[in-house]
């Protein structure tokens, strides 16, 4: 993972394929891992070599992503393009996902966690929010900055009243100020598929 140069910047050159080189001698410096960016009603996606660095950490300290050598699917249509450079706001994100090293030790805390379903747009999304013991987990969620974490989380794509898409993902940062809905749910709920989007002109107000 490398930044850009210009400040407010995080730039990620990723690659279409999954193939590493195979060189003498070549040794690479980081995992390639799959990377996601959800937008509304596209997905960005590519392979990325990623530091150690958190990718929750870098998408909160920039304003702008830019993603070099991307392909992006039209979730309605299904069409697949290329682009040699997409630059985006991080505050249009709906969500991230890149498997990749874990934090550091150090910087782990003892942790609580609530199953909880965010809904933004078109989305859904489910996942367990992990909370420092003795904090109420929805205070925590809206607390952090913007982009936060979830672990054994989905995400599905709605239109029409259709499920279009429907991923496990693993960790998946997600961008609570993009949120219309966030609401606490079971853990049957995330395992058994049993959510739905809500009617948004029923909703009930982001706690």
């Amino acid at each position: 993972m490398r930044s850009a140069q210009t400040p407010g910047r995080l730039s990620l050159a990723l690659q279409r394929r999954p193939e590493d080189v195979f060189e003498p001698g070549f040794v690479a410096d980081a995992p390639l891992v799959c990377f996601v960016a959800y937008a509304e009603q596209r997905r960005i996606f590519g392979w990325v070599r990623l530091q150690a660095d958190r990718l929750t950490d870098l998408l909160n300290a920039h304003d702008e992503l830019v993603l070099t050598d991307v392909e992006l699917e039209g979730l309605v249509d299904g069409v697949t393009r290329v682009e040699d450079e997409v630059v985006m706001r991080c505050r249009d994100l709906i969500a991230v996902h890149a498997s990749g090293p874990r934090g550091a030790d150090a910087r782990r805390r003892r942790t609580r966690t609530q199953p909880i379903a965010v809904q933004s747009g078109s989305f859904l999304i489910g996942g367990l929010l992990h909370a420092p013991v003795g904090v109420n987990p929805m205070t925590d969620f809206h607390a952090r900055l913007p982009m936060v974490p979830l672990t054994d989380a989905w995400i599905e794509f709605w239109s029409g009243g259709r499920r279009r898409l429907d991923l496990w993902t693993g960790t998946l940062i997600v961008n609570r100020d993009r949120a219309d809905v966030v609401r606490p749910v079971t853990e049957n709920d995330l395992a058994e598929g049993l959510l739905r989007p809500t009617e948004l002109g029923e909703r009930t107000p982001v706690a």
